[in-house]
């Protein structure tokens, strides 16, 4: 991959701004533009002129003092599937963030242990460890450690609620058991085992196979042909300024790139009318991941990109309206469905 120099063939515009934060941009060649190079810019800093970096991010962060040595990760992997990890034995993890649904619910509002919901929809959680910052607020979550407290023993409302009598059933289970002894030697189970364990797990749930991958990184384009690279021209442009929010890696925000820790891209789209201000989801894998939004109120990507057309709600943040052809659209669809 060659260097180029910071914002060379991109408007004036996107030179100045990218002069200005310092970027670092990288041509990719005709395998993903064909006949023309685009800029990628690896610092994840807000801005409509980027695209990912894959090859310059670092591997997925290790919170310090801790490891995901293999054996925390396996036991992190029963546990995250453990019915046992609630108070009423009704829920796990898996029970929101389901593997087979791209760790996703297919539900509007996900739904905790209590039957209550948090009024949140659920997010995927492929690449998680990426983040810097963690929840759809800006609640100043900067580890998976200090978010997976939340949904594990928070309570309004009950998501898992794990106490200690949920700690002594698992403790009980000779294989549980087994395994946290592998993981954490004599100390005993409890939530800040549990804590680690899982957050060990979630550090391995990277995936990087998707078409715009295969096109990135392997120079395989046999699935993203015209369409997806039209659609990605369209993504990145100063019309549709679809970057300004979702950018990096996995085309959300904020996210750990070249070891530089952005600030988090939280504003308001004013879906549905909210007056709070959101953190911009990954689109990794967003067309398996319907319903979309904080509220998970828009069923199809196309709702999300007629949403984001109009300039989305009343007072909404960043956000312009524009005006796509029929072709435009399809291909702006085509490259969201490659991601």
């Amino acid at each position: 991959m060659k260097r180029a120099e910071a914002g060379a063939g991109l408007p004036e515009a996107a030179r100045t701004r990218a002069r200005r934060c310092g970027h670092r941009l990288f041509f990719i060649r005709a395998s993903i533009v064909a006949g023309c190079a685009i800029a990628i810019a690896s610092t994840g800093r807000a801005g409509s002129d980027r695209v990912p970096d894959p090859e310059n991010g670092p591997p997925p962060a290790v919170a310090a003092g801790d490891s995901v040595a293999e054996s925390r990760a396996l036991l992190g992997r029963r546990l995250f599937t453990d019915v046992r990890l609630s108070f009423n034995q009704r829920a796990s993890c898996a029970t929101c963030h389901d593997p087979d649904r791209d760790f996703t619910d297919g539900r509007r509002l996900s739904i905790g242990a209590d039957g209550r919901s948090p009024a949140r929809h659920t997010p995927s959680l492929w690449n998680v460890a990426d983040n810097a910052s963690f929840t759809w607020i800006d609640q100043g979550f900067t580890t998976l450690e200090a978010q997976l407290r939340v949904p594990l023993t928070g309570r309004d409302p009950v998501e898992l609620g794990f106490d200690a009598d949920a700690a002594a059933r698992l403790a009980a289970d000779p294989a549980i058991a087994g395994l946290h002894r592998d993981a954490f030697g004599a100390e005993p189970l409890g939530e800040s085992t549990v804590i680690r364990a899982l957050a060990a797990y979630l550090r391995t749930l990277v995936r990087r196979d998707s078409p715009f991958d295969r096109a990135l990184l392997w120079d395989d384009a046999a699935a993203f042909g015209a369409r997806e690279r039209a659609g990605m021209a369209l993504f990145f442009s100063e019309r549709l300024r679809c970057s300004l929010c979702h950018a990096g890696r996995d085309l959300g925000g904020p996210t750990v790139t070249s070891g530089e820790v952005i600030a988090p891209v939280i504003h308001r789209t004013a879906v549905s009318g909210a007056a709070t201000a959101f953190r911009a989801p990954s689109l990794r894998f967003v067309s398996r991941t319907a319903p979309y939004m904080h509220d998970g109120s828009l069923d199809r990507l196309e709702a999300v990109v007629d949403f984001y057309e109009r300039g989305g709600g009343p007072g909404a943040e960043r956000l312009v309206p524009f005006t796509l052809t029929p072709e435009e659209r399809a291909a702006l669809l085509a490259f969201l469905e490659s991601l």
